[in-house]
């Protein structure tokens, strides 16, 4: 079964599991295919319930979408949750991702980056009037869950 680094994603001969990575040096867990796609799904699971707790809590957010840090990136167990957040109560003040490290006491087990963004900074950024950070992408939206209110 092909691994690879937890770090630089790249392969690793199964010889070497358990010792620095040959390319980057870290040591990083070695990781499987089966691995990466249990990393996917528990970033996705995580994305969504902070999607769903800011829903909650934040008035004005009308839509909230993953970023894509490319294909490379997704796959690494550095690689933060990035959610772009578009809401009516927020000023413009262009693509300012902030920052948030995992929060195990609030069940945040991942790195996170928020980018908050008023409807019209959205539309400049759909445009590509607006620019994301190098590499990112727009993503899947994360519905507004049933039953909570805002928007």
């Amino acid at each position: 079964m092909p691994t690879t680094c937890g770090y630089c994603n790249r392969l690793v001969p199964p010889h070497r599991a358990g010792f620095p990575c040959p390319q980057c040096g870290r040591t990083e867990p070695v990781m499987t295919a089966e691995d990466r796609a249990v990393l996917a799904e528990e970033r996705t699971r995580a994305a969504n319930d902070l999607a769903r707790r800011h829903y909650e809590t934040e008035t004005g957010l009308t839509r909230i979408i993953r970023l894509n840090g490319g294909a490379e990136a997704e796959v690494t167990a550095l690689e933060p949750i990035k959610l772009l957040e578009v809401n009516e109560n927020t000023f413009a003040s262009g693509v300012q991702p902030l920052h948030f490290g995992p929060a195990p006491a609030s069940g945040v087990m991942f790195p996170s980056v928020i980018v908050e963004v008023t409807p019209d900074e959205f539309d400049r950024i759909r445009s590509h009037d607006l620019r994301l950070p190098r590499g990112w992408t727009l993503g899947d939206e994360i519905p507004r869950p049933a039953g909570v209110g805002g928007g």
